[in-house]
């Protein structure tokens, strides 16, 4: 039942279900979550797109989103570690409300990216969010660039390496991370957050599989 459950959560969040015709949605849903009850895997008539593009299309972040705050739930089960100490990132919900809390760190800092001339929609995106604790964020991070301060870290932390893989981000190296490059950077992780949400999918023919739009 709880894997039914667990579809049922990633599929109303990735696809902002509830964005509207709630209450029509909700009468549908409520049978389907009886079916889960007794066990059974509901039928969903309705898309997730769970792609790179998708990711990368609708990632503006805002946590007033059931899209974006279904990501940050990804983030959060990966219980994130420090990255100077490996000491693991106490997480409250109350923040998880709240878009320009400290603990939501831009990894490539929104002021370092300004002056390189980014675009504020792939500055301020889910892509280029960790969740970190706010003393880190706030005194140590700042707007340096990622190669710097995470030299630093490095130093700080034979185990740097594992702590990253607990924020998506699985190679220093290909993620672009010591040499500053945002593209490679934004593209790696994009996939590696498609991926993560495709294994909460359980297939269907109609639901599972990666589209260019969401209905229903």
């Amino acid at each position: 039942m709880k894997k039914y459950l667990d579809d049922f959560f990633w599929r109303v969040s990735l696809s902002e279900r509830y964005s509207s015709g709630v209450e029509t949605k909700l009468a549908q849903d409520i049978k389907r979550i009886d079916q889960i009850i007794k066990s059974e895997l509901p039928r969903y008539d309705f898309q997730v797109d769970t792609s790179v593009e998708n990711i990368k299309n609708n990632g503006w972040f805002s946590a007033n989103r059931s899209f974006i705050k279904a990501i940050l739930c990804l983030m959060a089960y990966q219980e994130p570690k420090s990255f100077n100490d490996n000491s693991i990132v106490r997480i409250n919900n109350d923040w998880l409300k709240q878009a320009n809390s400290r603990n939501y760190h831009h990894f490539f800092p929104k002021a370092y990216l300004q002056k390189k001339g980014e675009d504020g929609f792939f500055i301020n995106h889910i892509v280029n969010i960790t969740i970190v604790d706010a003393f880190l964020n706030k005194n140590r991070i700042r707007a340096q660039a990622p190669s710097k301060y995470m030299k630093t870290f490095e130093k700080e932390n034979k185990d740097l390496d594992k702590a990253m893989t607990t924020h998506l981000i699985d190679d220093l190296n290909s993620y672009g991370i010591w040499k500053d490059d945002y593209e490679a950077f934004f593209d790696k992780r994009a996939e590696k957050i498609s991926q993560e949400l495709e294994k909460r999918i359980i297939p269907q023919k109609i639901g599972a599989q990666k589209s260019m739009g969401f209905e229903g």
